[in-house]
């Protein structure tokens, strides 16, 4: 059954050459080109739609690790600021009138914002390559669909 299932894909791609050969040898040579043309659009337009949706995915996945991390900094922080509170109230310190607890504070609070930036900066470049990765994608396909159909345009002049 395993060989089977292994030849199957060789007798299609056989079957499919052959019969080809049977349209071009019989002076169909035109419609072969529509058809390769179609075929590889409808490959191209195959792989960009599951490029697009890995993307889209990858994206999601960015956006909830994003959220994620906002949440844990926000909650460190609020840890970070109460811990400070606590430490500078057991030192005697009034938080009312102490500027070097503020200035603790602040500093806390600077660092945090420092953490959610840098990590901005790191998601934004990651989508912009997921973006690259499509853009790229479709620029090959144009490519490769536009050598086709100079080779069809080359085949057709040499043939007639």
């Amino acid at each position: 059954m395993g060989a089977m299932t292994t030849a199957l894909p060789v007798l299609n791609a056989v079957g499919q050459g052959v019969s080809l050969f049977s349209e071009v040898s019989g002076g169909n040579s035109k419609s072969v080109d529509n058809r390769a043309l179609q075929e590889l659009q409808a490959k191209q337009a195959a792989q960009i739609s599951v490029l697009q949706q890995n993307a889209d995915l990858s994206r999601e996945k960015i956006a909830l690790a994003a959220a994620e991390s906002e949440d844990a900094r926000k909650a460190a922080l609020r840890r970070a600021v109460a811990r400070q509170r606590a430490k500078t109230g057991a030192s005697g310190i009034s938080s009312a009138a102490g500027g070097s607890s503020e200035a603790v504070l602040l500093g806390l609070f600077e660092e945090s914002e420092a953490e959610r930036v840098e990590r901005e900066k790191v998601d934004n470049l990651r989508l912009s390559a997921l973006d690259q990765d499509i853009e790229q994608q479709n620029r090959a396909n144009i490519l490769q669909r536009t050598q086709l159909q100079q080779r069809q345009n080359l085949s057709n002049i040499a043939s007639g």
